[in-house]
C-alpha cells in the first residue's frame, strides 16, 4: 500500500510540474495571431505607406502610416490582440477625420511582423515606432491610443515619453492571473506577461483619457483604473457598448474627435 501511495504521489508531482512547464512555456501563444506573407498587398481607400522596423534582436515590426494633408499631428495606435493590419487599417478614417495622421502596428507573430514574443519586446517595439514618429512630428502633436491589449502597450509607452495625450479604450487593469499564481505558489510566479496598466497610469505625466463600455467584461477594470486618474484627465462610459462593439460606436468617434480637437469635457 505504501508503495502504491508513493507511486501516486510521484505521478502527482510529475503532473504538477508538467502543468507548470506547460503554462509557463506556452504563455506567448495567446498573443499570436494570423500571419501574412511578406508579399501581401494591403488595400485601403485612404493613402498609406507601409513601414518595416528592425529590432536589435532581429525581429521585424510591420506598420501602416496613413497621412492626411495638413494634419494637426499623429496618432500612435496600438491594436487589440486579434486580427492583423489588413483589418485594423480600417480604423484609420476615425482619426483622419480628426485631421490626424495615424500609424498602426502589428505585434510580433501578427501579420507580417516577426520575432520572439516577450514582454520586453512588446515595450521596446512600441518605443521604436514612437521614436520614428518623434523624428517626423513634434512630441506635443503625438497622441498615443490603445484598444484592449493595446492599452497596456500605450500606458507603458506614455511613462517615458511626453505625448500630447494617451487614450485608453477598453483597458485591462493588469494581466496577473492570481489564481494560477496561487495554484503554483511553491514555484516562481508563472506570469511572464503581467502588463501592469494599474502601475503605469500613476507614472504618466501627460493627459490620459479612459473610454469603456458599460456592457463590457472589462468595465470593472476601467472603473478601478478611473481611481488612478489625476486632475485634468478624462473618463467616459459608453452606455450599452460591449468590448466587441465599442470601436464602432458613434459616441466613441465623437469623443475621440473632441479629445483630439481639445473640446472634450472631463
Amino acid at each position: 500500500m505504501k508503495k502504491v501511495l508513493t507511486i501516486i504521489f510521484g505521478l502527482g508531482v510529475v503532473g504538477y510540474l508538467g502543468l507548470y512547464v506547460y503554462f509557463y512555456s506556452t504563455q506567448g501563444d495567446r498573443f499570436k495571431s494570423v500571419k501574412l506573407s511578406s508579399d501581401f498587398k494591403f488595400k485601403f481607400d485612404d493613402p498609406f505607406e507601409e513601414l518595416n522596423f528592425k529590432s536589435k534582436d532581429g525581429g521585424q515590426i510591420n506598420s501602416l502610416l496613413f497621412k492626411k494633408d495638413c494634419s494637426r499631428g499623429a496618432v500612435c495606435f496600438w491594436k487589440g490582440n486579434g486580427g492583423t493590419l489588413d483589418r485594423w487599417g480600417l480604423m484609420a478614417p476615425m482619426f483622419l477625420k480628426c485631421n490626424y495622421d495615424i500609424i498602426i502596428t502589428d505585434y510580433r507573430q501578427h501579420g507580417k511582423s516577426r520575432g520572439e514574443i516577450t514582454l520586453d519586446n512588446f515595450y521596446s517595439d512600441s518605443q521604436t515606432v514612437y521614436d520614428f514618429l518623434k523624428s517626423k512630428y513634434p512630441e506635443k502633436k503625438i497622441v498615443i491610443v490603445g484598444y484592449s491589449l493595446g492599452t497596456s502597450i500605450a500606458s507603458h509607452l506614455a511613462i517615458d515619453n511626453n505625448p500630447l495625450m494617451t487614450i485608453l479604450i477598453e483597458p485591462r487593469e493588469n494581466f496577473v492571473d492570481k489564481n494560477l499564481d496561487a495554484f503554483f505558489l511553491p514555484l516562481p510566479r508563472i506570469n511572464k506577461f503581467s502588463f501592469r496598466t494599474d502601475l503605469d497610469i500613476p507614472k504618466t505625466k501627460s493627459e490620459i483619457a479612459i473610454i469603456s463600455g458599460t456592457k463590457s467584461d472589462l468595465h470593472w477594470d476601467a472603473i478601478e483604473l478611473k481611481k488612478l486618474l489625476k486632475t485634468g484627465d478624462h473618463y467616459f462610459d459608453i452606455d450599452g457598448a460591449t468590448h466587441q462593439t465599442i470601436l464602432g460606436d458613434e459616441q466613441v468617434a465623437r469623443i475621440i474627435y473632441e479629445l483630439l480637437n481639445g473640446t472634450a469635457s472631463h
